[in-house]
């Protein structure tokens, strides 16, 4: 019996239609099955915290102190602040120990084996936190995280849509990928029509690539690779780069963005949120910095209106470096990402609602 992967990709390779078996791995998010799912109500009074100190998916060292700098400057303070009502937990970090492939390898695929280790803890832990009826808040990290709290979203909603908000397209696989680093790579072993580009990956087996990458949309793209440019005119991505926010604003990118990947208000939203998004004059501290890149207003919009629909499940926060930069680089970085956070779970820049009016003289 192959492992799931391998299936999955064997499956593909044989020329089966997307979603035409309902034996087959790569399902459609068309399909019958989904047509009978109802939107659940996320519960925005329970807020989980999941740090993720992970540096493996790229070379610069650093990245893993991410979430200890966000939790440091305040956030949970910082969220509780939007209502006392708000039952806040951190699940702490993710804690892996790296695989052994006992001599398998897979070519261009740089310390595979803690990125599937990792990857597969978190799952499990994003499944559980959303289980528990909770908003999931993911700290990275680098954006190689992504596949493991994209998963662990899969198997507790089944229909999710992802808004991901980055510089780069993170599209590459192991063939195409200048660096090798798995960073580059989540969104290729996350998407269902990308799975017979692929190789059988050792310590992967648990990670099903279900999701279409149609129910997916770029905001922020600036630095696409030309291979990654390719599938996404190939396959009609969704992909909102610089260019488009500056034509359209950022309102109606936002608009656009989820009437295509979520057109009836049916599936839960995840929002995969890498600081290298914003300009380089609002986030210094980051690895992968790009110029010319979205401002922290245009950043926390992104936010408050994922939260708008209701149907925000999970978000990820991801590659903040508190090793680069000087410390008012760091500080400003981490003051973003944690503004960001806030919009995510509810904050509102026209105040928050007082929940009670006791106080008010008559």
């Amino acid at each position: 019996m192959l492992p799931r992967i391998a299936l999955a990709r064997l499956v593909c390779r044989t020329g089966v239609t997307f979603g035409q078996s309902a034996n087959s791995y790569c399902t459609s998010s068309t399909d019958p099955s989904f047509a009978a799912i109802k939107p659940k109500k996320i519960n925005y009074e329970r807020i989980g915290i999941v740090g993720v100190p992970f540096d493996k998916g790229q070379r610069k060292k650093g990245v893993g102190l991410g979430p200890k700098a966000i939790r440091d400057a305040g956030l949970i303070d910082h969220i509780q602040e939007i209502s006392p009502k708000l039952n806040i937990k951190d699940f702490g970090d993710i804690q892996y120990e790296a695989l052994n492939f006992n001599g398998r390898k897979v070519g261009n695929m740089k310390k595979l084996e803690h990125v599937a280790s990792c990857s597969r803890h978190l799952s499990h832990q994003v499944t559980e936190v959303l289980d528990d009826d909770r908003l999931c808040i993911t700290l990275g990290g680098d954006h190689a995280i992504a596949i493991g709290s994209i998963d662990g979203h899969l198997h507790h909603s089944k229909d999710v849509a992802v808004i991901w908000v980055d510089a780069h397209a993170d599209l590459n696989t192991n063939s195409t990928s200048p660096s090798g680093n798995i960073h580059g790579m989540p969104v290729a072993l996350l998407a269902r029509e990308l799975c017979d580009y692929w190789p059988y990956i050792p310590g992967m087996d648990w990670q099903e690539p279900i999701i279409s990458i149609k129910n997916l949309a770029y905001i922020g793209l600036r630095s696409v690779d030309p291979y990654e440019r390719a599938i996404i005119e190939k396959f009609g991505i969704n992909a909102f780069g610089m260019r488009e926010v500056e034509k359209y604003g950022i309102r109606e990118v936002m608009r656009m963005a989820l009437e295509r990947i979520d057109p009836e208000g049916q599936r839960s939203l995840h929002v995969s949120y890498d600081i290298d998004s914003l300009d380089v004059l609002e986030a210094p501290s980051t690895g992968t910095s790009v110029r010319g890149g979205l401002t922290l207003r245009e950043g926390i919009y992104i936010m408050e209106e994922a939260y708008g629909t209701g149907r925000l499940a999970a978000v990820d926060l991801v590659e903040v470096n508190p090793a680069i930069g000087t410390p008012e680089d760091v500080r400003r970085t981490v003051e973003a990402a944690v503004h960001l956070l806030v919009a995510a779970c509810g904050h509102s820049r026209k105040g928050d609602i007082a929940d009670t009016l006791d106080l008010l003289q008559k």
